[in-house]
């Protein structure tokens, strides 16, 4: 997989924005990028409310620009001093900040996009409608959403599978953002049918025998996935347990404790269930982790 080029950051001048900024360079700093972009919206929405409040409008919008300037030049400054890092441009833009965001990094051709999990909403539940879900919906680009301040490069990165492309694709970049970390590929499997055969009367132990033989078929196809990955596999390991795909997750976060979790994304089409489906939002809803969500380039 080609390196990371081009870091996009979308900032909002909140903590979790600020974290994510110093992840980006982080990231910048340990892969080479060439370039850290940051990128400021001032929502055109809230712009408009306030000139409806205010009695002298357009002084107040230019302070209001300027203070969103100062901050960008001093955010700026913090990362290259801190990081050793080069931030390209500093963008500050009116409009809505998902449509800004998404065409900047598209017109950036930005090799990932990060973003913090603003305002804790996404932490407690992924809505329709909020900026981080609206990004995820309409851009097909990596983006890594960042919950935590970094204290240091990628460590421990759980990667939950389906030995599809979407995956394949997922670990890899993985790879190339977490050179340094341990990498588990997690996949969760259940009997077809379970829950239909118990009604059916299917014996308890039959059923346990299938079980034993679907866990030991898929352990096999996740050893032939990670065979075929096309990067350096000595810290890669895997794992294959029964149960919902949710339920397991969440058990191997908790006993992991990774510091990413790695996702696939399926589709591209707003009205796809499947681009931002009910294990994902659980996922990042659930996770106190930071969470990168790689779409099939």
């Amino acid at each position: 997989m080609p390196p990371i080029k081009r870091i996009v950051v979308g900032i909002d001048m909140s903590p979790l924005a600020n974290w994510a900024a110093a992840r980006a360079a982080l990231l910048a700093h340990e892969s080479g990028s060439e370039s850290v972009d940051l990128i400021h919206v001032i929502d055109n929405l809230a712009i408009e409310t306030l000139r409806h409040l205010v009695q002298a409008p357009l002084e107040t919008e230019h302070r209001l620009m300027e203070l969103s300037r100062k901050q960008l030049t001093e955010i700026e400054r913090a990362l290259s001093e801190k990081y050793g890092i080069s931030v390209s441009t500093t963008t500050l833009n009116v409009g809505r900040p998902y449509t800004e965001i998404v065409r900047y990094a598209e017109f950036l051709n930005a090799d990932l996009v990060v973003l913090g999990a603003h305002g804790g909403g996404l932490v407690r539940e992924l809505f329709v409608g909020s900026t981080v879900d609206r990004i995820l919906r309409k851009l097909a680009r990596p983006v890594l959403i960042v919950k935590r301040e970094p204290q240091a490069g990628y460590r421990k990165v759980l990667i939950p599978v389906d030995f599809s492309e979407f995956s394949e694709q997922a670990t890899e970049f993985a790879m190339n953002i977490a050179p340094h970390a341990h990498i588990t590929t997690l996949h969760a499997v259940e009997v077809p049918f379970k829950a239909r055969l118990e009604s059916a009367g299917v014996d308890d132990k039959l059923i346990q025998i299938y079980e034993s033989q679907v866990q030991v078929q898929k352990k096999k196809e996740i050893q032939q996935f990670i065979s075929e990955l096309e990067a350096p596999k000595a810290n890669l390991s895997s794992v294959v347990e029964l149960g919902p795909a949710s339920a397991v997750i969440r058990k191997n976060m908790e006993v992991l404790d990774p510091d990413l979790i790695v996702l696939g994304k399926h589709g591209q089409s707003e009205r796809d269930e499947t681009l931002i489906g009910s294990v994902t939002r659980r996922v990042i809803r659930d996770a106190s982790c930071d969470i990168l969500v790689v779409p099939l380039f």
